[in-house]
C-alpha cells in the first residue's frame, strides 16, 4: 500500500487539534478543582451556620434560664456571662456610696452597675431626651406598651419617639402647666406631682389608681419634675412596702432627672443616698448616668432597670 506523505498544512491542523484538546482538558481540570473548593467552602459555611444556630438555641432554650429568671425575663445570656455581669454589679455597687461631699456628689457616687447592649436615646439630643435599655425587648411595633411621662414643659419629643417605635403605645403625660399633646401621640393630664400630702400634689399611687393602671405593667416611667422627684419616689416606694396596699404596678424602667436640694449642707447628700438605696432595695439597677451641663454640679440624668431580687444577692 502506498502512503501519502503528510503535508505541512496537515501537520499544522494536527498541532492545532492537539493544543485545543489540551486546553479543553486543562479547563475541565480547573473547573473541577474550583467547583470542589467552592463546595467545600459552602459545606463549611453551612456547618458553621448550623453550629451557630445550635449555640443560639442552646442559649435561648436552656442556658439562659438563669439570666431570664434573675432579670425578670429581660436578658437572655449564658450562665457564665450572667454570673460575670452579677460580679461586676457587686464590685461597683460596693463603691457607689463613697462621700457625702455636696460639691462633687455625683462625681463620687452612684455609677451604673448594669449594662444594656442596645441602649438608645429617645427624644431630643439635648435636654428632654432619655436613654432606654434595649427597647426592642418590649416586642414588635404592635406591642401596646404603657408609658408615663412626668414633667413635660411642652416638650413632647420623647413621647413622639415612643409613638414612632410603638404606634399602639398608651402614653400619658403629666405636668403642672397646661399643654396640648400632639394628635394621636399621648394624653395630657394637668397635675402637680409629689407625695400627695400637703402641697395639693398627686402621688404615683393616686394617679395609677385613678387611671385604672394598678394591675398594669408600666414599661417606661419618665420623670423630670424639678426636684419633686424625691417626694414622688419616697412615697412611691413607701407604698410598695405597705402591706395594706394590695396592688402596685410593675415599672420596668425609670428614666429620671435628679436635682440636688438647694440645701448646701450634707443633709441633701444623705437624702440622695437614701433615695438611691431605695431604688436598690426595690430591685432597680442603674444602667445610665450623665450630667446635665446646664448645672452639672447639681443635676444629673439617671436610668434604672427593674430586675429580680436574686440579681442583688452576692454569690458565695
Amino acid at each position: 500500500m502506498r502512503h501519502t506523505p503528510l503535508t505541512r498544512q496537515d501537520l499544522s491542523f494536527a498541532s492545532k487539534t492537539i493544543i485545543i484538546c489540551i486546553l479543553l482538558i486543562t479547563s475541565s481540570m480547573f473547573y473541577f478543582i474550583i467547583n470542589n473548593e467552592q463546595s467545600s467552602s459552602s459545606m463549611g459555611r453551612l456547618t458553621s451556620s448550623f453550629t451557630s444556630l445550635r449555640s443560639s438555641l442552646e442559649v435561648n432554650g436552656v442556658r439562659c434560664r438563669l439570666s431570664m429568671k434573675e432579670s425578670d425575663n429581660w436578658f437572655c445570656e449564658s450562665d457564665s456571662d450572667w454570673k460575670r455581669r452579677k460580679i461586676l454589679h457587686h464590685i461597683q455597687d460596693k463603691r457607689n456610696r463613697i462621700s457625702n461631699s455636696r460639691s462633687l456628689f455625683f462625681q463620687n457616687n452612684w455609677e451604673p452597675t448594669i449594662q444594656c447592649a442596645f441602649e438608645r436615646r429617645l427624644g431630643n439630643t439635648g435636654d428632654g431626651g432619655k436613654w432606654v435599655c434595649d427597647i426592642h425587648r418590649f416586642g414588635g411595633n404592635n406591642t401596646k406598651i404603657l408609658v408615663y411621662s412626668f414633667g413635660s414643659n411642652g416638650d413632647f419629643s420623647f413621647e413622639r419617639a415612643i409613638q414612632e417605635q410603638f404606634p399602639k403605645a398608651e402614653i400619658h403625660t403629666f405636668d403642672l402647666g397646661v399643654y396640648q399633646c400632639p394628635a394621636n401621640v399621648c394624653t395630657f393630664h394637668q397635675v402637680r406631682l409629689g407625695d400627695g400630702k400637703n402641697d395639693s400634689s398627686k402621688s404615683f399611687q393616686t394617679i395609677v389608681t385613678d387611671l385604672g393602671h394598678a394591675r398594669r405593667e408600666i414599661h417606661l416611667l419618665k420623670v423630670d419634675i424639678e426636684g419633686s422627684e424625691y417626694n414622688l419616689f419616697e412615697e412611691m416606694f413607701r407604698i410598695s412596702t405597705d402591706k395594706t396596699i394590695q396592688v402596685m404596678p410593675y415599672v420596668r424602667q425609670i428614666l429620671f432627672e435628679i436635682h440636688l436640694p438647694t440645701d448646701r449642707s450634707e443633709l441633701s447628700s444623705q437624702r440622695t443616698h437614701r433615695l438611691f438605696e431605695l431604688f436598690r432595695a426595690n430591685n432597680y439597677a442603674i444602667f445610665h448616668k450623665e450630667a446635665n451641663l446646664f448645672d452639672a454640679q447639681n443635676v444629673f440624668e439617671y436610668a434604672l432597670l427593674h430586675v429580680n431580687r436574686a440579681f442583688f444577692i452576692a454569690q458565695s
